[in-house]
């Protein structure tokens, strides 16, 4: 990406703390595991947004957006709603 903007980062951890809130978890060891570490890197991604660090803001919450879907796959959690914000999870909508 040649221009990462502020913007894009603070659109990018909306995107990812949305999908975070519409995943249920299946497994109640491995997905909630896998759920707070999501949420630990959106956390770092706002600290490094705060620092003015967007590559490292940007890589972080695209680390979280990633186990989201890790997840999802895994069957580690099952999507609830805002399907289009997986890419996995298609098929996977009650």
């Amino acid at each position: 990406m040649k221009n990462l903007t502020k913007d894009y980062v603070e659109k990018a951890i909306e995107k990812t703390s949305t999908a975070m809130g519409s995943v249920g978890v299946l497994d109640e060891e491995e997905g909630r595991e896998l759920l707070e570490m999501a949420q630990r890197y959106v956390s770092d991604s706002q600290h490094f947004l705060k620092k003015s660090n967007l590559v490292a803001a940007f890589g972080a919450v695209e680390y979280a957006h990633g186990l989201l879907d890790a997840g999802v796959l895994a069957g580690y959690f099952e999507i609830l709603r805002n399907k289009e914000l997986f890419v996995f999870g298609k098929d996977t909508i009650k």
